[in-house]
């Protein structure tokens, strides 16, 4: 397996050229995963238009702009929708430290193979937006222009329902959310198809965790982390084979450690429990990135001390190789 990937960040406005080039070297890959259950599982493109104009109206627009930058056929048109997609499921430990410099830290643990490895700065809207991308035009994690700072963790549920794909939501939440409340709103009205813990942090120091999942109640909390279970003693074989309890645990002891300080605390999620390194099975830590509400400001990680910092003031564009 070659453990080495290619990292870029892209500073495009609106979804063009540089984009486009992406969309075109990942979309075969992309329509391999969407069909692995068979066309006839995935909705058809009336029932994804349908749902966007229902639940995200304001992405109408943009999804028919991609569309029409890909000449896209069917299939790759319901698949830009990213409804009720085919399952993908991915690690993941945040939290936010809380006291005097207050972040939102996390580790992003996935199949390094399946791994974009794309930070882009976008204003497609009004609202300038700095992420970690997946499928396509997603999120994985990422903060607005006010601050608002989001980050997704699986749920460890295996369960499936009628909803997005939850790196459009979080897409959606940054667009056009300035607070941590605003985004609670809009996971408690967007369905997403699978189990998600989602971190929510804003430039008011306001916290949020909301655990999501198809056909339950969405279940708020300002708990200041996520792991990969839903609830305190929900089992299961997901949670066992990630360590989703042993990093629960070691954040909570991190959290209420009067004795360290917040570089202490951000180290502490390039080792183990919290890093993994198990790439050959799928699940490894891709990257650590932290955002700063106050400053505006990120930092990212990658193993071996590689370290970039971008804010929306200063975000330069380059592209490199790194080792796992």
């Amino acid at each position: 397996m070659n453990n080495t990937k290619y990292v870029q960040f892209i500073e495009e406005q609106q979804p063009s050229e540089k984009w486009l080039s992406f969309y075109k070297s990942s979309i075969e890959g992309y329509k391999k995963w969407f069909l692995k259950e068979g066309e006839f599982n995935r909705p058809n493109y009336q029932a994804c238009h349908n749902a966007i104009k229902e639940y995200m109206p304001e992405f109408e627009s943009i999804w028919m702009s991609l569309i029409e930058l890909t000449d896209a056929d069917d299939l790759e048109s319901r698949l830009l929708s990213f409804y009720c997609p085919a399952p993908y499921v991915s690690g993941c430990s945040q939290a936010v430290w809380a006291k005097y410099n207050p972040v939102l830290v996390r580790n992003y643990d996935y199949d390094l193979a399946l791994s974009e490895m794309r930070v882009v700065k976008s204003k497609w809207f009004d609202t300038e937006v700095i992420a970690s991308t997946d499928c396509l035009w997603g999120v994985l994690d990422g903060m607005n222009e006010h601050g608002l700072s989001v980050s997704l963790a699986f749920g460890g549920a295996s369960d499936r329902g009628e909803g997005f794909g939850i790196p459009i939501i979080l897409r959606y939440i940054l667009e056009f959310c300035k607070t941590t409340s605003e985004a609670v709103a809009v996971l408690q009205k967007v369905p997403t198809h699978m189990a998600y813990n989602v971190t929510l942090f804003d430039a008011n120091y306001t916290v949020n965790t909301v655990e999501i999942n198809p056909g339950q109640m969405t279940r708020v909390s300002h708990i200041p982390l996520a792991v990969n279970h839903q609830g305190d003693f929900e089992l299961s074989n997901y949670a066992i084979f990630s360590k989703s309890y042993e990093r629960k645990k070691f954040l909570i002891d991190k959290l209420y450690d009067p004795l360290i300080n917040i570089e202490n605390f951000i180290d502490s999620f390039e080792y183990a429990p919290l890093f993994t390194d198990n790439y050959q099975e799928g699940f490894g830590t891709i990257y650590t990135s932290i955002y700063n509400p106050t400053l505006k400001a990120t930092e990212f990680r990658w193993p071996y001390g590689v370290r970039r910092y971008k804010s929306f003031v200063n975000f330069e564009e380059e592209a490199f190789w790194v080792n796992y």
